[in-house]
């Protein structure tokens, strides 16, 4: 069984095989063999040589390598011109990014330095808070204690604007009282 499974696959050829089997030599050449590994004679003596490509006469030879050297050359020259543009732009690029990267980490290194003494101080506004909520309890309490204080102040200040009010009236009594002998005195005195 498995001589007949060997027999129905076939050997898989690389590409060189496949070339080498489609070559025919020239007419007139001696002892050629089509086989450049197996060839006795030398590439310059064969019609045919194999290149990248396949085979090609010698007369083809000079204008493939001239034309891929020219083609090369070419390749070469765009390139070189195309990465120089490129450097025009990438490398101006890639300061700026450079350098705004930095900025940037500096930016946000600064940011949460900020943040952090931010955070500091509104836990001390925090207790701040509370003392002056402490504080203004206390006040609170103490102008109660005033109003009270105050209160009490304005009902003696009702007293003492009566007891005035009544010592007006009693010196207007005694001022009617005496201001008649006294007249009667005036008008013995000398002056």
């Amino acid at each position: 069984m498995t001589s007949e499974n060997s027999s129905n696959y076939k050997k898989i050829k690389n590409v060189r095989e496949i070339i080498i089997e489609s070559i025919e030599c020239e007419p007139g050449t001696e002892g050629c063999t089509a086989d450049p590994d197996t060839c006795p004679n030398s590439p310059d003596v064969c019609d045919k040589k194999l290149s990248m490509f396949g085979y090609y006469d010698e007369t083809l030879k000079g204008s493939v390598e001239e034309t891929l050297s020219k083609s090369l050359d070419e390749l070469t020259n765009t390139f070189t011109a195309s990465a120089k543009k490129w450097e025009t732009v990438i490398y101006p690029a890639l300061f700026c990014f450079v350098l705004l990267s930095v900025y940037g980490f500096y930016l946000i290194f600064s940011l949460t330095k900020d943040i952090s003494i931010l955070t500091h101080e509104m836990v001390s506004i925090s207790r701040n808070m509370n003392t002056i909520s402490k504080d203004v309890h206390n006040m609170n309490i103490v102008m109660r204690e005033q109003s009270v204080h105050i209160g009490e102040m304005n009902n003696h200040m009702r007293n003492v604007s009566i007891s005035v009010n009544q010592m007006r009236y009693d010196i207007s009594t005694m001022n009617s009282h005496v201001s008649r002998p006294m007249n009667f005195m005036n008008s013995f005195m000398p002056w």
